[in-house]
């Protein structure tokens, strides 16, 4: 409706233009036009008069400096025309009451959206909603702790058995920091990747808001333990925030150093860029800063990752597909809020089919709008929600229209308190929703996925041989197991196949220590964060040690010179790199770490000379 009145009143404004462009544009009659603009769209009685009294003014004016009798009839016929449209706009409200108030009375005896109604939703709207959900992350700055304790996460009811991922697909999710310590729940070993939300950036200087607990947090260490990448999640949104920071290369600069300093730190295996409302101006900006991102972390680590999610329409045209291709390891759609806060229908959160009844949008079409653009299904990942939508709506039935958006809640309050009340499945969306009244009688609506609707789409991935799933958010589903039971079946391998691999893998792999090596020399810290490596190094040492003084103690006297010139060569070759990893120890322990090095280095020298001083010593011969 508010577009017909628009149109009405374009059509007056544009009727009077052009009965009197031609005349107006030779004399002074375009302000009286003007004027006549502005009375037409206020809304105030003030104002109004306020334009009255300029074209008496005006008229007064033009009187006194006698004006010709053409300007006069102008000013006469526009004044009447003025009027004319008046009357028509004050009779299109007019129309419009009657209208809103037939259709106010519609909703409450009916409600049930057409099937065009739920299909035809505003783009614009979508976009809205899509970039509005992470957004609205609790901006308050709790520790892990703080928010165990305000969501009452638990830890009793977890799934601990250990799978074997299949090689050929991802599990990526990512863990916000609001999720607390409910990492502890996660099974690790059915996660590709974990990113860690979020780096908040300063788009004026490339530093961060905040970074929450990632300086901290025990959940890298408990995904390095089943090998699970874990990367730094780096948020920007709005299009002024990202307009900003892409062309601001100082920012950049500043940012990618911070970066590389924090991956350095938790030992962490790259990163995901979450940059949402790009504009379609810095599409050139942003593939530039994607490429200088690349090769400046990968001169520091060359399997250092770089990750991408994008929306599920590409609403600017932001994304150059075939340039990023070659620096981009995995693209995640974030495939949710097809329906959602802002919608006038209430339905799917991520239908995976439209059919006749919703939005011409879906997972199937966001997959391959991006494959088209020329995406290699191997890195692209389908991004799922753990949560849902719900609305007080005019019917149970579906599509029905919106009353008002009540929450997003999360699977784990759906699967408490809806769960065993009955629900149903859409067999168009592969959705589940669920209707009922709430206590005060008013008709309820939740859409969400469950491990039924989550396994359908699933299985869609891997019969279209994408790279893999997305998870928003890891936590979600805390205190339940069903998530991860599914995960199991669908992405890891059988028992037996996993006995099968582990059979083919040697645990003593060259290339595993060599990359170990390399790690360690980029960045000592680590073994302090992960000790693991750093006692079976120790073990290694400590056995070599003993089986050398055995063959000192047991075969020393058959030793020629020249073994024992080896020896004290071997000897002092230690001694000056332990002082050297003493020197290097310095940069990233503190004093007692670096005491307790020293104090352990000294003591090892002394008892290896004691042991085998009489076997290496010089004996002057008579």
């Amino acid at each position: 409706m508010n577009r017909l009145l628009q149109i009405v009143g374009m059509r007056v404004i544009v009727k009077n233009i052009g009965l009197h462009l031609s005349g107006l544009i030779q004399s002074s009659g375009l302000v009286l036009l003007l004027t006549g603009a502005l009375f037409l769209f206020s809304e105030s009685a003030v104002a109004q008069e306020g334009i009255k009294g300029k074209l008496n003014d005006f008229a007064d004016n033009a009187a006194t400096k006698k004006s010709s009798e053409k300007e006069q009839k102008e000013v006469e016929k526009l004044s009447t025309e003025l009027k004319t449209a008046k009357a028509q706009i004050d009779s299109a409200k007019a129309e419009k009451q009657v209208i809103d108030s037939i259709f106010r009375a519609e909703q409450e005896i009916g409600g049930v959206a057409t099937n065009n109604e739920a299909k035809v939703i505003d783009t614009l709207a979508f976009e809205e909603r899509f970039f509005s959900v992470k957004k609205k992350a609790p901006s308050n700055s709790k520790k892990e702790d703080d928010w165990r304790k305000k969501y009452l996460f638990t830890h009793t009811n977890v799934y601990k058995k250990v799978h074997e991922l299949d090689s050929t697909k991802q599990v990526f999710g990512w863990h916000p920091f609001w999720m607390g310590t409910a990492y502890k729940s996660y099974n690790f070993s059915l996660l590709s990747t974990i990113a860690y939300f979020s780096y908040e950036l300063d788009p004026a200087t490339g530093g961060y808001k905040s970074i929450h607990d990632w300086k901290t947090t025990a959940l890298i260490d408990s995904a390095k333990r089943y090998n699970c990448d874990v990367l730094l999640s780096v948020t920007n949104f709005g299009r002024a925030n990202n307009a900003a920071f892409l062309a601001n290369q100082s920012a950049q600069a500043t940012f990618i150093n911070t970066l590389i300093s924090l991956l350095k730190e938790r030992d962490a295996d790259g990163v995901n860029i979450d940059f949402e409302q790009i504009p379609g101006s810095s599409r050139a900006a942003f593939n530039n800063f994607i490429i200088d991102l690349s090769s400046s972390l990968r001169s520091v680590r060359k399997d250092y990752k770089i990750t991408l999610a994008i929306p599920a329409i590409d609403f600017d045209n932001v994304y150059d597909i075939p340039q990023l291709n070659q620096y981009i390891d995995t693209y995640v759609v974030m495939g949710y809020e097809f329906y959602g806060s802002n919608s006038t229908v209430a339905g799917p959160v991520a239908p995976l089919g439209s059919g006749n009844i919703w939005w011409q949008y879906n997972l199937e079409s966001a997959v391959n709008e991006y494959l088209t653009l020329g995406i290699p299904k191997s890195k692209l990942l389908l991004g799922l929600p753990y949560y849902g939508a719900e609305w007080e709506t005019y019917d149970l039935r579906f599509p029905s229209k919106v009353k008002e958006f009540i929450r997003y809640p999360m699977f784990r309050d759906i699967r408490k308190n809806h769960y065993n009340s009955g629900c149903c499945e859409d067999e168009v969306s592969k959705s589940k929703f669920y209707v009922y009244r709430d206590k005060n009688n008013n008709y309820r609506q939740i859409w969400y996925e469950d491990s039924v609707s989550l396994g359908k789409k699933y299985d869609w991935v891997i019969e279209n041989d994408l790279g893999g799933v997305g998870i928003w958010a890891l936590g979600y589903d805390n205190g339940y197991t069903e998530l991860w039971e599914l995960l199991a079946s669908k992405f890891a391998l059988s028992d037996k196949e996993a006995i099968a691999v582990a059979k083919t893998r040697s645990r003593f792999s060259f290339r595993r220590y060599l990359s170990l090596a390399f790690r360690v020399l980029n960045n000592p810290y680590t073994l302090i964060r992960n000790p693991r490596p750093l006692f079976g190094i120790f073990g290694a040492i400590f056995g070599l040690s003993m089986g050398g003084f055995f063959l000192l103690y047991r075969y020393g006297h058959r030793l020629k010179r020249v073994f024992k010139l080896l020896i004290k060569s071997g000897i002092t070759l230690l001694i000056l790199l332990g002082v050297a990893l003493i020197f290097i120890a310095l940069q990233y322990m503190g004093l007692k770490e670096v005491s307790y090095l020293l104090g352990g280095f000294v003591i090892g020298v002394i008892i290896f000379l004691l042991f085998s001083h009489r076997f290496i010593s010089e004996k002057n011969l008579p």
